[in-house]
Protein backbone atom coordinates (compact mmCIF):
# COMPACT_ATOMS: atom_id res chain seq x y z
CA UNK A 1 0.00 0.00 0.00
CA UNK A 2 2.99 2.65 0.67
CA UNK A 3 4.67 1.57 -2.03
CA UNK A 4 1.62 2.56 -4.05
CA UNK A 5 0.74 5.43 -2.62
CA UNK A 6 4.47 6.55 -3.40
CA UNK A 7 4.76 5.47 -6.64
CA UNK A 8 1.05 7.68 -7.29
CA UNK A 9 2.72 10.87 -4.97
CA UNK A 10 5.48 11.10 -7.67
CA UNK A 11 3.05 10.92 -10.62
CA UNK A 12 1.39 13.38 -9.45
CA UNK A 13 4.56 15.42 -9.04
CA UNK A 14 5.95 14.66 -12.33
CA UNK A 15 2.42 15.86 -13.72
CA UNK A 16 2.09 18.69 -12.15
CA UNK A 17 5.70 19.87 -13.12
CA UNK A 18 4.94 18.79 -16.78
CA UNK A 19 2.63 21.61 -17.04
CA UNK A 20 5.42 24.37 -15.64
CA UNK A 21 7.50 26.47 -18.06
CA UNK A 22 11.08 25.04 -16.17
CA UNK A 23 13.03 26.14 -19.34
CA UNK A 24 16.31 27.58 -17.91
CA UNK A 25 18.92 28.63 -20.56
CA UNK A 26 22.90 28.36 -19.94
CA UNK A 27 24.84 31.23 -20.63
CA UNK A 28 25.40 29.70 -24.57
CA UNK A 29 21.63 30.02 -24.70
CA UNK A 30 20.76 26.27 -25.01
CA UNK A 31 18.40 24.79 -22.89
CA UNK A 32 19.36 23.43 -19.72
CA UNK A 33 19.26 19.92 -19.16
CA UNK A 34 16.82 18.88 -15.64
CA UNK A 35 17.45 16.20 -13.65
CA UNK A 36 15.60 14.84 -10.92
CA UNK A 37 16.72 13.42 -7.61
CA UNK A 38 13.84 10.81 -6.42
CA UNK A 39 15.61 10.92 -3.02
CA UNK A 40 15.32 14.67 -2.32
CA UNK A 41 12.17 15.12 -4.78
CA UNK A 42 13.85 18.46 -6.19
CA UNK A 43 14.84 19.16 -9.58
CA UNK A 44 18.63 20.18 -10.39
CA UNK A 45 19.65 22.44 -13.45
CA UNK A 46 22.63 21.34 -15.41
CA UNK A 47 25.04 23.29 -17.78
CA UNK A 48 28.29 21.88 -19.28
CA UNK A 49 31.10 23.85 -19.24
CA UNK A 50 32.48 25.16 -22.05
CA UNK A 51 33.93 22.23 -24.51
CA UNK A 52 33.20 19.12 -21.60
CA UNK A 53 30.40 17.59 -23.31
CA UNK A 54 31.54 18.16 -26.48
CA UNK A 55 34.70 16.14 -26.26
CA UNK A 56 32.57 13.99 -23.68
CA UNK A 57 30.51 13.49 -27.36
CA UNK A 58 32.49 13.87 -29.99
CA UNK A 59 31.19 16.97 -30.87
CA UNK A 60 27.31 15.33 -30.94
CA UNK A 61 24.81 18.43 -29.32
CA UNK A 62 21.54 17.48 -28.31
CA UNK A 63 18.94 18.39 -25.50
CA UNK A 64 20.92 15.60 -23.32
CA UNK A 65 24.49 16.71 -24.02
CA UNK A 66 25.09 20.30 -24.38
CA UNK A 67 28.10 21.87 -25.86
CA UNK A 68 28.80 25.88 -24.61
CA UNK A 69 31.13 27.87 -27.34
CA UNK A 70 34.23 28.21 -26.73
CA UNK A 71 35.34 31.46 -24.78
CA UNK A 72 39.10 32.60 -25.57
CA UNK A 73 39.81 35.50 -23.96
CA UNK A 74 40.79 38.77 -26.43
CA UNK A 75 44.16 39.39 -25.58
CA UNK A 76 46.91 41.96 -27.24
CA UNK A 77 49.29 39.23 -27.66
CA UNK A 78 50.84 38.41 -31.30
CA UNK A 79 48.68 35.28 -31.12
CA UNK A 80 46.31 33.15 -28.35
CA UNK A 81 46.05 29.59 -28.23
CA UNK A 82 42.49 27.76 -27.66
CA UNK A 83 43.53 24.53 -25.71
CA UNK A 84 39.62 23.34 -26.31
CA UNK A 85 40.06 23.29 -30.11
CA UNK A 86 43.80 23.20 -30.38
CA UNK A 87 43.69 26.51 -32.41
CA UNK A 88 45.80 29.07 -32.99
CA UNK A 89 44.48 32.50 -33.47
CA UNK A 90 47.60 34.47 -35.16
CA UNK A 91 47.08 38.27 -35.39
CA UNK A 92 47.86 39.88 -38.81
CA UNK A 93 48.67 43.66 -39.22
CA UNK A 94 47.20 46.42 -37.63
CA UNK A 95 43.29 46.47 -36.57
CA UNK A 96 40.99 47.69 -39.43
CA UNK A 97 39.19 50.78 -38.67
CA UNK A 98 40.55 50.60 -35.20
CA UNK A 99 37.57 48.20 -34.37
CA UNK A 100 38.17 44.95 -36.22
CA UNK A 101 41.44 42.61 -35.39
CA UNK A 102 42.22 40.25 -37.78
CA UNK A 103 43.61 36.61 -37.22
CA UNK A 104 44.82 33.71 -39.77
CA UNK A 105 43.37 30.13 -37.98
CA UNK A 106 46.19 27.84 -37.55
CA UNK A 107 45.07 24.25 -37.13
CA UNK A 108 48.18 22.58 -34.76
CA UNK A 109 48.02 18.93 -35.80
CA UNK A 110 50.19 17.82 -33.06
CA UNK A 111 47.45 16.61 -30.61
CA UNK A 112 47.21 13.33 -29.70
CA UNK A 113 44.00 13.55 -28.48
CA UNK A 114 41.18 12.76 -30.64
CA UNK A 115 38.52 14.90 -29.06
CA UNK A 116 40.47 18.32 -30.09
CA UNK A 117 39.71 17.53 -33.74
CA UNK A 118 36.09 17.49 -33.08
CA UNK A 119 36.19 20.41 -30.84
CA UNK A 120 37.84 21.99 -34.00
CA UNK A 121 35.47 20.93 -36.44
CA UNK A 122 32.32 22.00 -34.16
CA UNK A 123 34.08 25.77 -33.85
CA UNK A 124 34.02 25.90 -37.32
CA UNK A 125 30.37 24.46 -37.93
CA UNK A 126 28.93 26.49 -35.38
CA UNK A 127 30.64 29.48 -36.30
CA UNK A 128 29.28 29.35 -40.20
CA UNK A 129 25.82 28.57 -39.19
CA UNK A 130 26.23 31.39 -37.13
CA UNK A 131 26.99 34.02 -40.00
CA UNK A 132 25.04 32.10 -42.64
CA UNK A 133 21.89 32.10 -40.43
CA UNK A 134 21.40 28.60 -41.16
CA UNK A 135 21.51 26.76 -37.87
CA UNK A 136 20.42 23.67 -39.17
CA UNK A 137 22.85 23.17 -41.60
CA UNK A 138 25.84 20.81 -40.95
CA UNK A 139 29.12 22.03 -42.65
CA UNK A 140 31.18 19.46 -40.61
CA UNK A 141 32.41 17.21 -43.79
CA UNK A 142 33.02 20.13 -45.97
CA UNK A 143 35.10 21.93 -43.62
CA UNK A 144 37.38 18.88 -43.04
CA UNK A 145 37.52 18.41 -47.05
CA UNK A 146 38.64 22.01 -47.43
CA UNK A 147 41.57 21.59 -44.24
CA UNK A 148 42.17 18.47 -45.61
CA UNK A 149 43.67 19.71 -48.54
CA UNK A 150 46.11 22.30 -46.98
CA UNK A 151 43.19 24.36 -45.70
CA UNK A 152 43.65 28.15 -43.95
CA UNK A 153 41.50 30.53 -42.33
CA UNK A 154 40.96 34.17 -41.59
CA UNK A 155 38.89 35.75 -39.50
CA UNK A 156 38.17 39.08 -37.96
CA UNK A 157 36.79 39.38 -34.69
CA UNK A 158 36.03 42.99 -32.85
CA UNK A 159 38.96 44.14 -30.72
CA UNK A 160 36.50 45.26 -28.12
CA UNK A 161 35.06 41.57 -27.19
CA UNK A 162 35.63 39.11 -24.92
CA UNK A 163 35.87 36.37 -26.81
CA UNK A 164 37.87 35.61 -29.88
CA UNK A 165 36.04 31.75 -30.50
CA UNK A 166 32.24 33.18 -30.14
CA UNK A 167 32.55 36.67 -31.29
CA UNK A 168 33.79 36.39 -35.24
CA UNK A 169 32.55 39.03 -37.27
CA UNK A 170 33.06 37.90 -40.79
CA UNK A 171 35.44 34.38 -41.82
CA UNK A 172 36.50 32.98 -44.50
CA UNK A 173 38.37 29.24 -45.60
CA UNK A 174 40.66 28.31 -48.25
CA UNK A 175 42.31 25.46 -49.61
CA UNK A 176 44.10 23.91 -52.83
CA UNK A 177 42.23 21.36 -54.18
CA UNK A 178 44.35 17.92 -55.20
CA UNK A 179 42.78 17.71 -58.57
CA UNK A 180 44.10 21.67 -59.60
CA UNK A 181 47.19 22.68 -57.82
CA UNK A 182 47.36 25.56 -60.01
CA UNK A 183 44.47 27.74 -58.01
CA UNK A 184 43.40 28.72 -54.67
CA UNK A 185 39.79 27.83 -53.80
CA UNK A 186 37.76 29.78 -51.32
CA UNK A 187 35.57 27.21 -49.66
CA UNK A 188 33.39 29.74 -47.56
CA UNK A 189 33.31 33.46 -47.08
CA UNK A 190 30.48 34.84 -44.68
CA UNK A 191 29.91 38.12 -42.36
CA UNK A 192 27.73 38.21 -40.00
CA UNK A 193 24.49 40.20 -40.22
CA UNK A 194 25.73 43.19 -37.87
CA UNK A 195 28.24 43.34 -39.55
CA UNK A 196 27.90 43.76 -43.10
CA UNK A 197 28.69 47.10 -45.07
CA UNK A 198 32.03 47.59 -42.94
CA UNK A 199 34.54 46.25 -45.93
CA UNK A 200 35.39 43.02 -44.27
CA UNK A 201 34.26 40.82 -46.70
CA UNK A 202 36.59 43.07 -49.52
CA UNK A 203 39.48 43.14 -46.74
CA UNK A 204 39.03 39.49 -46.60
CA UNK A 205 39.76 38.87 -50.26
CA UNK A 206 42.53 41.11 -50.14
CA UNK A 207 44.07 39.05 -47.80
CA UNK A 208 43.26 36.07 -50.04
CA UNK A 209 44.55 37.56 -52.93
CA UNK A 210 47.81 38.96 -51.18
CA UNK A 211 48.33 35.38 -49.55
CA UNK A 212 47.91 33.81 -53.44
CA UNK A 213 50.21 35.84 -55.26
CA UNK A 214 52.90 34.79 -52.34
CA UNK A 215 51.93 31.06 -53.87
CA UNK A 216 52.66 32.17 -57.20
CA UNK A 217 56.16 30.81 -57.04
CA UNK A 218 54.55 27.34 -55.58
CA UNK A 219 51.95 27.55 -59.31
CA UNK A 220 49.29 28.95 -58.09
CA UNK A 221 47.39 31.36 -61.25
CA UNK A 222 44.08 31.79 -60.33
CA UNK A 223 41.64 32.11 -57.14
CA UNK A 224 38.18 30.17 -57.89
CA UNK A 225 34.96 29.75 -55.94
CA UNK A 226 31.42 28.68 -56.29
CA UNK A 227 28.35 31.22 -55.67
CA UNK A 228 24.37 31.00 -55.80
CA UNK A 229 23.48 32.43 -59.13
CA UNK A 230 20.74 34.31 -57.12
CA UNK A 231 22.84 35.77 -54.44
CA UNK A 232 23.49 39.06 -56.38
CA UNK A 233 25.11 41.12 -53.54
CA UNK A 234 28.04 38.28 -53.38
CA UNK A 235 28.06 37.87 -57.41
CA UNK A 236 28.29 42.29 -57.78
CA UNK A 237 31.34 41.97 -54.86
CA UNK A 238 33.50 39.26 -56.37
CA UNK A 239 33.18 40.54 -60.26
CA UNK A 240 34.05 44.60 -58.85
CA UNK A 241 37.14 42.76 -57.36
CA UNK A 242 37.89 40.48 -61.12
CA UNK A 243 36.57 37.61 -60.56
CA UNK A 244 34.87 36.25 -63.88
CA UNK A 245 31.84 33.77 -64.46
CA UNK A 246 33.47 31.01 -65.87
CA UNK A 247 30.55 28.16 -65.61
CA UNK A 248 27.22 27.46 -64.93
CA UNK A 249 26.68 24.70 -62.65
CA UNK A 250 22.79 23.58 -62.13
CA UNK A 251 22.07 21.84 -59.36
CA UNK A 252 25.64 22.19 -58.13
CA UNK A 253 24.85 23.79 -54.14
CA UNK A 254 23.29 21.87 -51.06
CA UNK A 255 20.09 23.36 -50.21
CA UNK A 256 20.19 27.45 -49.42
CA UNK A 257 17.23 28.74 -47.29
CA UNK A 258 18.04 32.04 -48.15
CA UNK A 259 18.25 31.62 -51.91
CA UNK A 260 15.25 29.87 -54.51
CA UNK A 261 17.75 28.11 -56.13
CA UNK A 262 20.78 25.58 -55.87
CA UNK A 263 22.62 26.29 -59.23
CA UNK A 264 25.75 27.72 -58.95
CA UNK A 265 28.29 30.25 -61.38
CA UNK A 266 31.74 28.88 -60.95
CA UNK A 267 34.05 32.08 -60.92
CA UNK A 268 37.60 32.57 -61.55
CA UNK A 269 40.17 35.67 -61.24
CA UNK A 270 43.12 35.57 -63.08
CA UNK A 271 46.48 36.26 -60.58
CA UNK A 272 48.52 37.70 -63.25
CA UNK A 273 46.12 40.43 -64.02
CA UNK A 274 46.30 41.85 -60.09
CA UNK A 275 48.34 45.34 -60.63
CA UNK A 276 47.12 46.65 -56.64
CA UNK A 277 46.63 45.41 -54.10
CA UNK A 278 45.24 48.36 -51.57
CA UNK A 279 42.87 49.41 -54.67
CA UNK A 280 41.31 45.78 -55.26
CA UNK A 281 37.74 45.58 -55.52
CA UNK A 282 37.69 49.29 -54.86
CA UNK A 283 39.34 50.80 -58.24
CA UNK A 284 38.30 48.64 -61.69
CA UNK A 285 41.65 49.67 -63.32
CA UNK A 286 43.04 47.17 -60.01
CA UNK A 287 43.00 44.26 -62.30
CA UNK A 288 43.77 44.06 -65.96
CA UNK A 289 40.42 42.01 -67.13
CA UNK A 290 41.13 40.03 -70.36
CA UNK A 291 38.40 40.64 -72.80
CA UNK A 292 38.20 37.07 -73.68
CA UNK A 293 36.93 36.81 -70.28
CA UNK A 294 34.26 39.45 -70.66
CA UNK A 295 33.31 37.78 -73.16
CA UNK A 296 33.02 33.86 -71.70
CA UNK A 297 31.05 35.43 -68.56
CA UNK A 298 28.70 36.64 -70.95
CA UNK A 299 28.07 33.83 -73.16
CA UNK A 300 28.44 31.00 -70.75
CA UNK A 301 26.61 32.66 -67.82
CA UNK A 302 24.74 35.01 -68.92
CA UNK A 303 26.51 37.70 -66.68
CA UNK A 304 27.41 41.25 -67.57
CA UNK A 305 30.16 42.15 -64.87
CA UNK A 306 29.92 44.87 -62.48
CA UNK A 307 32.52 47.40 -62.55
Amino acid sequence: MFRSTHFFFLLSICSVFSFLDLTIRCPNGRQALHTFDVTTLSFSVQCSTPGQSCRERMGLCNEHHLCCPRTLKMSSKPYLYDRASNLKFVRIGNDYKDFYRLFEIDLLMNSKRSYDYHSRWLFFDETLRDLFEMPKARFWLPIIQCFQNHGLSYAFVPKNATSVTSNVSAMTILTRKNDSFDSIYICYMATRKEHRRQGLATRLLQHIVQRSLNERENGVQYITLHVNTMNTAALELYERCGWRCEMFLPGYLNYDPHHATNHAYLLKLRLNGVKNITSLCRDRYAVDIEPSDDEQSVRNCNRQPVY
